[in-house]
């Protein structure tokens, strides 16, 4: 019987790297693309103003609440209101399920609140409430906020976004990485096996040939 040679396993390369190159790519794609995973698991429970109230008093800051901790790292708070502007003063404030987020004194007219959260698992969830407000006369702050705060949307409130993109592809590499070495090593046992094989098929045929000529 004739016997092929065991090709080496270095030779024949590693056929997982262009299987696992494309779902990653994917996976890449998708959070560029739509900006936030369909397995988040955080979510929004309460705010503070609820969507759609009226207000007739000033409002300091809003709070979110979570059904978990949320991480400060990366989470927004956008309030944009008259004239597309944004009345979100400083960086958010997270104490366990709480997001806090100071205003600059609101005028009356329409708001739209757009935040951005970090789970605690990483994976980063966004959502949109608005609310009104209606001072009564002589109540109008005489100031909005100042220049430098800039139009609503502004550059960090896309920090979110890198941040869970970047997440995802550690995760993605993550596992590519194992799912490779794991395939590697089954690869290498299984040529060890079929390397040994031929050797124990020649002991065997050596042992039947010795009981013949025993036998004669």
């Amino acid at each position: 019987m004739t016997i092929k040679p065991e090709q080496p396993v270095a030779a024949r390369g590693r056929p997982w790297v262009p299987r696992l190159a494309l779902p990653t790519a994917m996976i890449i794609v998708a959070v560029l693309a739509v900006g936030a995973p369909a397995w988040a698991h955080s979510r929004l429970q309460r705010t503070d103003p609820a969507d759609g109230s009226r207000l007739t008093a000033p409002l300091p800051a809003l709070t979110l609440t979570f059904n978990e901790m949320v991480r400060g790292t990366f989470t927004t708070v956008v309030v944009t209101g008259p004239g597309n502007v944004s009345y979100s003063d400083g960086h958010v404030r997270v104490v366990d399920d709480d997001v806090h987020q100071k205003l600059y004194p609101l005028r009356s007219g329409g708001y739209t609140v757009a935040w951005r959260a970090i789970s605690a698992d990483g994976h980063p969830v966004e959502g949109q409430f608005h609310f009104t407000v209606a001072l009564p006369p002589g109540q109008e702050p005489s100031a909005g906020p100042p220049p430098a705060a800039g139009s609503a949307g502004g550059h960090s409130a896309h920090w979110w976004l890198w941040g869970g993109a970047i997440a995802l592809v550690v995760a993605a590499a993550t596992v590519a990485l194992a799912m490779g070495r794991r395939r590697t090593a089954t690869s290498r046992r299984a040529a060890t096996s079929r390397r040994a094989t031929p050797g124990s098929t020649a002991a065997g045929n050596k042992a039947a040939s010795g009981s013949a000529v025993d036998g004669r």
